[in-house]
């Protein structure tokens, strides 16, 4: 019987993605992946590195799973080990090995040397992505790595280095192939998915977004994480135009001070983010914008808080995820003074998301009665519920569409009729 072996991913949906070929890799060298820490041989902690507390979960979650299973073996992989690999190896007894890249050709054999048995050769090319750690239905496909930005707060760089786009093609090709396995999402993602192609001389969204969308079945093409920096008007006319594509607008514009912005490194400003929401909204009238603020970044002033505050009510998104900002070593923002108090960063990260919270509801309501295709996600154990998800809820950081009275199966749409709203929460009935 081969090894067997479990991966607790934590982090971003690039993470996972990244997990997921973790298992393809370990499998084609023949072990054997389980959903159960208990029943592994070996225990992998796919780790993120972004942030101090992302940092901290990582290192904690080795700790209790070797609390948990001491006899087991351990190994952590992903981000933090990239970053930093030698003092982990150095300081972290608790695991017995440190790996940072796990689509190296390398990895597998690095595991099975862990495991005591005989290193398995390196597997040629990228093994296909089986086994998806999202709901049945969806998937995350990574469209470019590393990052060219340069946000001044921003550890990816350090980690992951610069941008490196696929091949259109390959992409294409991917997303064919889950299509044809039922996927009714495909959830484009990269640090930052508007500079795809830059690197090789010029924006080659678009053209990605209609070779995706054209390929043939019943499914949805979602855009996340577009740095406002890099949108195109090709890119709203991609959307416009292309059907299958969502008109949701995944846009972390961060803050709404224009010195703090030019502190963080970005170009643009309230207006100039305020009149990029408007020209998606004249064009698009459907569309919803999600983005991310961020609160406490070295020098902001109380003024400063107030311009985003202003930002976020002129610009009222419908959704919003709020963070207070991380001094990571490294990054031109760790050296930057006046450091905002951390108890003042997280007042201010409360303020945004109370009136964040009124924004969405608001937005909510308004959407009693509408009639939408719904994504179904999972069927509440022992109650007649269906959790899913309509066009305009992103994976696991929107809302859901809580749905009475359906035997549709995960994975599968429905067509439902909006009735009311239960905190970021729909409820809805099936219709005919």
């Amino acid at each position: 019987m081969s090894p067997s072996f479990y991966i607790e991913s934590l982090g971003c949906a690039k993470n996972q993605v990244e997990s997921e070929h973790a298992i393809a890799l370990l499998e084609t060298a023949g072990l054997s992946w389980t959903a159960d820490p208990a029943a592994a041989d070996c225990l992998l902690v796919n780790s993120c590195g972004f942030i101090a507390s992302a940092k901290q979960e990582s290192i904690d979650s080795v700790l209790d799973l070797r609390r948990r299973f001491p006899d087991k073996k351990i190994v952590l992989v992903g981000c933090l080990a990239l970053r930093y690999r030698e003092d982990l190896e150095r300081e972290l007894g608790e695991a017995d090995g440190v790996w940072g890249d796990i689509r190296d050709p390398g990895f597998p054999g690095f595991v099975s040397g862990i495991l005591g048995r005989r290193k398995t050769a390196a597997s040629p090319g990228a093994p296909e992505r089986r086994r998806l750690l999202s709901y049945p239905g969806s998937v995350y496909v990574k469209i470019s790595e590393g990052c060219a930005n340069r946000c001044a707060y921003c550890a990816i760089p350090l980690i992951r280095g610069g941008l490196r786009s696929r091949l259109r093609d390959d992409v294409v090709a991917e997303a064919r192939g889950f299509l044809e396995r039922g996927i009714r999402e495909v959830n484009l993602i990269a640090q930052d998915t508007s500079s795809f192609g830059l690197d090789r001389g010029g924006s080659e969204l678009a053209a990605l977004l209609s070779g995706v969308a054209g390929l043939p079945g019943d499914f949805w093409v979602r855009l996340l994480y577009i740095h406002p920096d890099r949108f195109t008007a090709g890119l709203l006319d991609a959307v416009r135009s292309l059907p299958r594509v969502l008109p949701y607008f995944d846009l972390p514009f961060q803050h709404g001070s224009g010195p703090i912005l030019k502190a963080m490194n970005r170009r643009g400003d309230a207006d100039s983010y305020a009149a990029l929401a408007d020209s998606i909204r004249s064009t698009v009238p459907e569309a919803v914008i999600r983005t991310t603020f961020l609160t406490g970044f070295p020098g902001e002033t109380d003024d400063d808080f107030d311009r985003l505050l202003a930002f976020q009510e002129r610009l009222r998104p419908q959704w919003a995820g709020v963070f207070a900002y991380s001094p990571e070593e490294g990054t031109p923002a760790f050296k930057l003074r006046p450091r905002v108090p951390v108890k003042t960063a997280r007042e201010r990260k409360a303020v945004l998301e109370e009136r964040q919270t009124a924004i969405t509801a608001e937005w909510l309501d308004s959407l009693t009665g509408l009639e939408t295709d719904v994504l179904v996600e999972e069927r509440v154990e022992g109650e007649d519920l269906l959790l899913g998800r309509a066009w305009f809820q992103a994976p696991e950081v929107d809302g859901l569409v809580v749905v009475r009275g359906s035997e549709a199966r995960p994975g599968g749409k429905i067509r439902v009729k909006i009735e009311g709203r239960a905190g970021v929460d729909l409820t809805g009935r099936p219709l005919p």
